[in-house]
């Protein structure tokens, strides 16, 4: 059977877990329906009780993992709404669980002296108006943070391109908020976007023409000391928007190098988990960090599955139905593939199974030869009308 390299329980020890952040509105993060179709994520690797939606706990979904013979992950806990969820969190306050969210909730929520670790450091970690505190000057890329109103000012000094980003302590994700400005327009309508969501500060970054785009993830614990988990290319589009990950070997030992000294910045000031840093590996063989994720990545699941899947060339990725009336033909497209043996389900979140019908959405790992079998296998997804691109 499938073991992944460490699971949660290995490096956070006996707690319980939640993926999604607070019920919020936050302009900087995917909808409600996507972070609770991401809810079962990590159950795979986890070990360890996970909070999850209840339509990602149905009988198709344990039919994935059984044509995939690996035992279905399922939860204890589940919720259906934001009541749901939050008296989960709240209860486990009250009976004294060791709690690692992604995410730091509401003080009614959870307790502080809930949490894993230091609350209040999680959130300045993770915060990126902060990076420059952490990270060492050589791997930080020219940046400013600034209020709001002196934005234009501000951008009198700066010459395009380059990428502007919420400077608040409110979270983000998947690269929702970061704005690459190239042109004018891009300019124009990114000015627009901070001021329509009332950003309070902004930060205003040199674009670093980059090789690649590295997500590198380390673990830390008393348990399992530094420990290095690997390395993949981050795939984002034009705008910078997170779309998935391929695993890599042939890393610049500069690259692994930088992400272990955030790391261990991260751990002298009091973290311990999974983390996963955006490095920027340039022409002049520079190394610059454009984002700290001091939580688990997308792609973790997917490092710790490296070894047991033999090393084949890996991608991690999530796939939505077109639509609702689609569900049927996309759930049975992507079982077909898991059966063939070139795909490992994380999650399914059963859209059929949610009030008012939504997209299911699946979570998972190719896992083939090379990548361009599995960019073949995508061509024939996106060509068969039932997935979303």
């Amino acid at each position: 059977m499938l073991k992944p390299k460490y699971t949660m329980r290995d490096i956070y020890g006996d707690v319980v877990f939640s993926a999604r952040p607070a019920h919020e509105v936050n302009p900087w993060m995917p909808s409600d329906e996507k972070l609770n179709a991401l809810s079962a994520r990590e159950t795979l690797i986890a070990d360890v009780p996970v909070l999850v939606h209840a339509a990602t706990q149905t009988e198709k979904a344990r039919k994935l993992f059984e044509l995939a013979s690996i035992p279905f992950p399922k939860q204890p806990y589940v919720y259906n709404s934001k009541k749901e969820y939050d008296d989960i969190l709240k209860q486990w306050s009250k009976d004294k669980k060791e709690v690692v969210l992604q995410y730091i909730h509401s003080k009614k929520t959870v307790d502080r002296d809930a949490y894993w670790m230091d609350a209040k450091l999680l959130n300045y970690l993770n915060s990126k108006a902060y990076l420059r505190e952490i990270v060492p000057e050589k791997y930080v890329p020219e940046r400013e943070v600034i209020d709001s109103k002196d934005l234009d000012r501000a951008l009198l000094n700066w010459e395009l391109p380059f990428v502007l980003k919420p400077g608040d302590e409110t979270p983000t994700a998947g690269g929702y908020g970061v704005q690459i400005c190239h042109t004018e327009e891009q300019l124009t309508e990114a000015k627009k976007l901070f001021t329509q969501e009332g950003a309070d500060h902004v930060i205003i970054e040199k674009y670093v023409e980059e090789i690649e785009n590295y997500s590198c993830q380390y673990a830390y614990s008393e348990n399992v000391g530094l420990q290095y988990l690997g390395t993949s290319v981050q795939i984002t589009d034009d705008e910078g928007v997170y779309a998935g990950n391929v695993m890599v070997d042939n890393v610049p030992e500069e690259v692994i190098k930088a992400g272990c000294e955030i790391m261990q910045a991260g751990v002298d000031k009091g973290y311990i988990g999974i983390a996963g840093f955006d490095l920027l590996w340039t022409e002049d063989k520079d190394v610059k960090a454009i984002d700290l994720n001091f939580r688990l990545n997308g792609s973790t699941s997917m490092l710790m599955y490296a070894e047991p899947l033999n090393h084949q060339c890996m991608k991690f990725y999530t796939y939505d139905a077109i639509d609702a009336e689609h569900n049927t033909a996309f759930y049975n497209l992507m079982a077909d593939y898991v059966a063939q043996g070139v795909l490992l389900p994380l999650s399914y979140y059963d859209g059929d199974a949610v009030d008012g019908r939504y997209p299911s959405t699946f979570v998972c790992i190719w896992h083939a030869f090379s990548l361009e079998d599995i960019e073949l296998y995508e061509e024939r997804l996106y060509e068969s009308g039932v997935v979303a691109k």
